[in-house]
This record gives structure tokens, C-alpha cells and sequence, in this order.
């Protein structure tokens, strides 16, 4: 540690040290999507490409006049790993349901080729077709209604702040369900979803994980969720940032869904330092190809808990409009 701090100092005025010291304060992370990548490409029945592929079908299904023939080049490897997935028990139900109904809608409109022809040979020896396929692209008309105003959600948005201060009681983890229910429906590139949300209420545990980020100083965390990110569902070092802007969007749903559930919610900060990488590893099993992305603290808010005021920046010097043009 000490040579470390030394080389950090020396690397501030010497770019190549700086850029060793860089890499070798992401290697956590850079290992993480190697490893991914190479999951990926051996695996017969990778779940996030399976969904990648059928969000791609899915998105081509919507257009407002569907090109006669497309995903040649995919449909085989899709239908192949569909099938062994569902073979092998390893997709849920819910991937099942929804790639049953877009395979047999493309299938029903998409004109025959050799490739095709092979593809439908396979998907049809997998499942049954279906007449009428339930899960699939649906007019922007028919979604649910929603009696929800601006001014509601913006009071939402103000009073969900971070709480610090909880009460000393054991957080309903159905609850705490019940708000990942709503924080599924985040959007995610290309639906993958290859993250999760690893929730823990045993009291040592708790304090264990607690101590490993920083920042969680002076106060108790009743329970708390460890959000990994993924990259076995990933073939290149260009997607190095999916699974952070997927798993941080569903976050921001799960705070405000906590909020209506009577939860309160502290976000705490995960920054790419090797100590805390090998620390928290050492407490919960992560995969060569999981990261941690963030720490959630939540529980059930104290009243006279004080609540930081957190003033924000304003709007118009964050929100441009046509600026930067050049």
C-alpha cells in the first residue's frame, strides 16, 4: 500500500506511471468483461444474447412496414440457443414466454429462405407455434392508463432523498420485492437486463458489506443490496458501460418505488479501488465476470432522523437546449 501511495504521487507528474496505475486500478473491472466475452462466446444458451436477439427481431417487427426477409444472419444462432436453453432449464419462464411469441410472429411473416427454412425447422421441433402470439410489439394506443400528474411525481422526486437514519426493525423483504416489481420495467439495452440486485438483511452480513465502500460511517444499515453488473452477455469491450447505465436506471425506479412503499433509501458510492474490490469478494461470491456497480442502503426511515438538504443545480445550467452546436 505503501509503494503504492508512492508510485500514485510520482505517477501525478509522470504520465506513463499515471496510465499504469490507471489500468491497474480497473483491472477488477477490465478482467470482469474479458471474462464475460469469453463466457459469452463458449456458452450454447446464453440467456442475455438470447434476449438481445429477440429485443432485435422484436424492434425489426415494429416497424410500420416490416422488411420481407431480415436476421439471416442470426435467426439460426437465436433459435439454437433458445432451444437448449429451454432443453437445459436455465431460461425463465418469463424469457420463454416472450421468445415463443416473437420467433412464431417473425416466423409467420418473415419470407422463406434456406436460412430461414432451417431456423423454423429448429424453433418448430422446440416449441409449438403460436396461432395468435401474446408477447409481441402492440400499438402505443393500448398501453395501460395512468392517473398519475406532474405534480405528484415531482413531489415523488422531492422527497425521495437519502435517508441515514433508520428505525432498529427488520425490513419486510417482500416489500422490498414488491419495489423491484416496478424497477424491472426500466429500460435496458436491448432488454439483456444483465445485472442483479443482491439483497442481504442478516445482521452481520450487513455490517460486514457496510464497512467495505466508505461513506456508511456514523450510521446503521438495517439491510442493504449490492447491484453487480454482468458481462457474459457481452461480446466486445465496446459495451463496457451497458450493464452500469442499465443497472443505474433500474436503481433510480427502485428508489422511487421504495418511497411509495413506506421505504427509505441511501445510495451509497462504489469507487474502482482494488482494496475494496478484494474485500467485498471476500464476503459475497461474485463470478470472474460480475463487478459491483453500486451499494443501496434501505430501511425503514426514523422521523426525527435529519435528512442533508442537498440543494441542486439548476435546471438551466444542466438542461441545454440547442447548445454546444458547432
Amino acid at each position: 500500500m505503501l509503494i503504492r501511495k508512492i508510485l500514485q504521487k510520482v505517477g501525478e507528474k509522470n504520465d506513463v506511471i499515471w496510465n499504469l496505475l490507471t489500468l491497474d486500478q480497473l483491472k477488477f473491472k477490465f478482467n470482469a468483461l474479458k471474462k464475460g466475452v469469453e463466457e459469452n462466446k463458449k456458452s450454447k444458451s446464453n440467456l442475455f444474447s438470447v434476449r438481445r436477439n429477440i429485443h432485435r427481431l422484436e424492434k425489426a417487427l415494429s416497424y410500420p412496414v416490416a422488411k420481407a426477409t431480415f436476421a439471416e444472419d442470426y435467426i439460426l444462432e437465436t433459435v439454437n440457443k433458445f432451444k437448449h436453453g429451454i432443453e437445459t432449464s436455465i431460461f425463465d419462464a418469463e424469457t420463454v414466454s416472450w421468445g415463443t411469441s416473437v420467433l412464431s410472429l417473425y416466423f409467420k411473416n418473415v419470407t422463406s429462405t434456406p436460412a430461414v427454412e432451417q431456423a423454423r425447422k429448429v424453433f418448430l421441433g422446440t416449441v409449438a407455434m403460436e396461432e395468435t402470439p401474446a408477447n409481441v410489439p402492440y400499438l402505443s394506443s393500448t398501453r395501460p392508463i395512468h392517473n398519475i400528474q406532474y405534480d405528484e411525481l415531482l413531489k415523488l422526486s422531492v422527497r425521495r432523498r437519502s435517508v441515514r437514519y433508520f428505525e432498529d426493525r427488520k425490513v419486510d423483504v417482500a416489500t422490498v420485492q414488491k419495489a423491484y416489481e416496478i424497477a424491472k420495467y426500466s429500460p435496458s439495452a436491448c432488454n439483456r437486463q444483465s445485472f442483479q440486485f443482491l439483497y442481504f438483511d442478516d445482521a452481520e452480513t450487513v455490517k460486514k458489506l457496510s464497512k467495505v465502500p466508505g461513506g456508511v460511517a456514523g450510521y446503521t444499515l438495517p439491510s442493504v443490496i449490492v447491484v453487480v453488473g454482468r458481462y457474459d452477455g457481452y461480446n466486445d469491450i465496446r459495451d463496457i458501460n451497458a450493464p452500469v447505465i442499465d443497472a443505474s436506471l433500474t436503481s433510480m425506479s427502485f428508489l422511487y418505488a421504495a418511497e411509495t412503499l413506506g421505504l427509505g433509501t441511501v445510495c451509497i458510492n462504489w469507487p474502482n479501488l482494488i482494496d475494496r474490490e478484494e474485500s467485498i469478494r471476500k464476503i459475497i461470491d461474485l463470478k470472474p465476470y460480475e463487478f459491483v456497480i453500486m451499494l443501496i442502503g434501505i430501511g425503514y426511515p426514523l422521523d426525527n432522523g435529519k435528512v442533508p438538504y442537498s440543494a441542486k443545480r439548476p435546471s438551466e445550467n444542466v438542461f441545454l437546449i440547442n447548445d454546444r452546436i458547432k
